[in-house]
C-alpha cells in the first residue's frame, strides 16, 4: 500500500502534464493571438464620430462571441466599399451566431461619416486609423516598396501628382513621400507587386459564371454623360442609348457588371477625395482579415496583397464564413439571382453581341433580299408558291425554324432547341444566302415580305414569328428565341396546350 500510495500522486501529475501538453500543443490554449493582442493594445484608433480615443479596446480581455475584425484601407478606396457592401448584408447573421463585427478603416471623422452614409455601415461597427499605424504594425501589404529615384526633380513629381486626385500636398517635405505612396499604389493597380489584381480587374468586365449577380434591378450609376442602369441593361452615353446584350441573362455575374459596381464606387470617392482621404501617405496600404474565437485565438486570416483582393475568393468574399454562419449567407450575401446561369446555356456567348449588331445592317439585307429574287428571274407565281409552303408548314408543326447551312446564328438556334429536348421542324434554305438558287431566294424573299425580317434564322413557335436567334420579332413582341429562353417564355410557349398551330397562326402571315 506505501508503494501504491508514493506512485499515485506521481501518476496524476503526470497524466495531468500530458493533459496540458496536449491542450496546449493542440491550440486549445486560452491565451491570445499576437495580432489579437497587437489589435487590442492599438492606442491610434480613434471613435469615427468624436475623432477621440476609443473609450475600452475594440477587442475584450475577456469575450463571450468570437469577433471578426476586417481592416480596411482607405476608406476612399475600391475595395473598402465593395467589402463593405458584403459585411453590412452579413451583419445580422453575423449577429444571429454570435460573431461581433468590427472594421477598422484608415481616415478621419468626415471620411468615415461619408463612409456610413453611403455604405449604410453603421458607426457602432467602424473605428479610425487616421495614419494607417495598426496596419503598419500588423505588417500589411503597401505595394512592391518603390521609391521614386533621386534623380526625378521634385518638378516631375509636381506634375506627376498635379493629373491626380489631391493634387500636391502643401506641405513641400511631404512631396517625395505622397509621390512614392501613390506610386506604390498605381504599381499595384497595374499588377506590380499586387498578386491577383489583373486577373480580378479582368473578371471584373468579363464576368464570372461562379459568381451571384452583382448589381440590382434598381441600381443605377451615373457618371458624367454616362447613364447606367436601372439594372444592368439600359446604357445612355449623351445623345445615344442603348440595352446591353446580356441584359435578359440572369443568375451570375454578368459581363462588365462588377465593373460597373466599381464605377459607382468610384464616382462616390473621386466626387469627394477630400472628404474620404485625409492622409494620402497611407494611400498604398492594403487592408486584412481576422477571425478570433472567444479566447482570442486566429480562426481565420488573410492579408490582402493587391488592389481588389480583398478575399482570397473574390468571386464569393465570405465564404470563409461558411463553417459559423452557414452557406447560404456566406456564399451570396447579397441575396441576388445565383444559379450560374442556370443549365441551359446555349444562345449565349460572343454570338450574342454579334447577332444584335447585325440588326444595324438589316436595311442592307432587304434591299439585297429581294434583288436577288428578282435577279434570279422570280414570277409571283413563284411567291405564292413559296407563302403556300411556309403557311403549311408553320400550321402543321409546334415549332419551325428555317436555316443556313453555315451559318453560325442557324447553328446556335437549332442547338437551342436541342437543349431544351422539344421537337422541331428544321428547314434548311441554303448554306448561305449568296449560294441560293431561284427557288430558295424565292423562299427568303417570302420570308421577309410575311414577317419584316431579312436575315435568318427565322423562327416559328405555335403559329407566331418570334423572330431570330437573337433578333426579335418586326412587331416587338417577341424577343427572338434567345430572348423567350432567358425570361422562361419559351418553355411556357412549348409548354401552352392552347389552339392547334392551325388555328393559331398570326392572321398576318396568312
Amino acid at each position: 500500500m506505501k508503494h501504491n500510495r508514493r506512485l499515485l500522486p506521481a501518476s496524476l501529475t503526470a497524466l495531468v502534464s500530458a493533459v496540458s501538453l496536449f491542450h496546449t500543443s493542440s491550440g486549445f490554449s486560452s491565451t491570445p493571438s499576437s495580432i489579437y493582442t497587437t489589435i487590442q493594445s492599438s492606442s491610434t484608433l480613434l471613435d469615427p464620430i468624436t475623432g477621440e480615443e476609443l473609450s475600452s479596446p475594440i477587442l475584450p480581455n475577456k469575450n463571450k462571441k468570437k469577433t471578426l475584425v476586417v481592416l480596411l484601407p482607405q476608406l476612399g478606396e475600391f475595395d473598402s466599399a465593395e467589402y463593405c457592401e458584403f459585411l453590412v448584408s452579413a451583419e445580422k447573421s453575423l449577429e444571429e451566431n454570435d460573431i461581433e463585427l468590427q472594421i477598422v478603416g484608415i481616415g478621419d471623422t468626415t471620411a468615415a461619416r461619408n463612409f456610413c452614409d453611403f455604405t449604410g455601415l453603421s458607426p457602432e461597427k467602424l473605428c479610425i486609423d487616421p495614419n494607417g499605424d495598426l496596419h503598419r504594425e500588423l505588417k500589411l501589404h503597401s505595394g512592391p516598396n518603390f521609391d521614386v529615384p533621386e534623380g526625378v526633380s521634385d518638378d516631375v513629381i509636381k506634375f506627376f501628382l498635379r493629373q491626380l486626385p489631391g493634387g500636391v500636398p502643401t506641405d513641400e517635405d511631404q512631396l517625395r513621400p505622397v509621390g512614392n505612396a501613390w506610386l506604390n499604389y498605381l504599381a499595384m493597380c497595374a499588377g506590380i507587386g499586387a498578386p491577383g489584381t489583373l486577373p480580378e480587374i479582368l473578371r471584373g468586365y468579363f464576368g464570372d459564371k461562379n459568381a451571384p449577380e452583382r448589381f440590382r434591378e434598381d441600381d443605377v450609376v451615373e457618371a458624367g454623360f454616362v447613364t447606367i442602369g436601372p439594372g444592368v441593361g439600359p446604357t445612355k452615353i449623351g445623345p445615344l442609348s442603348y440595352q446591353q446584350w446580356f441584359a435578359d441573362e440572369k443568375g451570375y455575374q454578368r459581363p462588365v457588371e462588377l465593373a460597373t459596381v466599381r464605377l459607382k464606387n468610384m464616382v462616390e470617392v473621386l466626387t469627394k477625395w477630400d472628404d474620404y482621404v485625409s492622409n494620402p501617405l497611407a494611400i498604398a496600404l492594403r487592408g486584412a482579415t481576422y477571425l478570433f474565437d472567444e479566447d482570442g485565438k486566429e480562426l481565420y486570416s488573410y492579408k490582402s496583397r493587391g488592389v481588389l483582393t480583398y478575399s482570397e475568393t473574390m468571386p464569393r468574399p465570405l465564404t470563409f464564413l461558411s463553417p459559423y454562419i452557414g452557406d447560404e449567407v456566406a456564399r451570396n450575401p447579397l441575396g441576388l439571382k445565383d444559379n450560374g446561369g442556370g443549365d441551359l446555356v446555349r444562345g449565349r456567348g460572343v454570338l450574342k453581341p454579334a447577332g444584335k449588331a447585325m440588326q444595324f445592317l438589316s436595311f442592307l439585307f432587304k434591299l439585297e433580299n429581294k434583288l436577288q429574287a428578282q435577279v434570279l428571274g422570280a414570277e409571283d407565281a413563284d411567291y405564292a408558291k413559296a407563302r403556300k409552303d411556309i403557311q403549311d408548314r408553320i400550321a402543321s408543326n409546334k415549332i419551325v425554324a428555317y436555316t443556313y447551312g453555315l451559318s453560325p446564328f442557324s447553328s446556335e438556334t437549332l442547338a437551342v432547341l436541342d437543349e431544351i429536348g422539344v421537337d422541331y421542324e428544321s428547314v434548311e434554305v441554303g448554306l448561305e444566302w449568296f449560294l441560293l438558287g431561284k427557288e430558295k431566294s424565292v423562299l427568303r424573299a417570302e420570308l421577309l415580305e410575311m414577317t419584316g425580317q431579312s436575315s435568318l434564322p427565322h423562327v416559328f413557335i405555335g403559329g407566331q414569328h418570334v423572330g431570330g436567334l437573337f433578333t426579335g420579332s418586326s412587331d416587338g413582341k417577341y424577343p427572338g428565341l434567345a430572348g423567350l429562353k432567358e425570361s422562361g417564355e419559351l418553355q411556357k410557349m412549348i409548354d401552352d396546350d392552347g389552339p392547334s398551330a392551325v388555328d393559331a397562326v398570326d392572321p398576318a402571315l396568312l
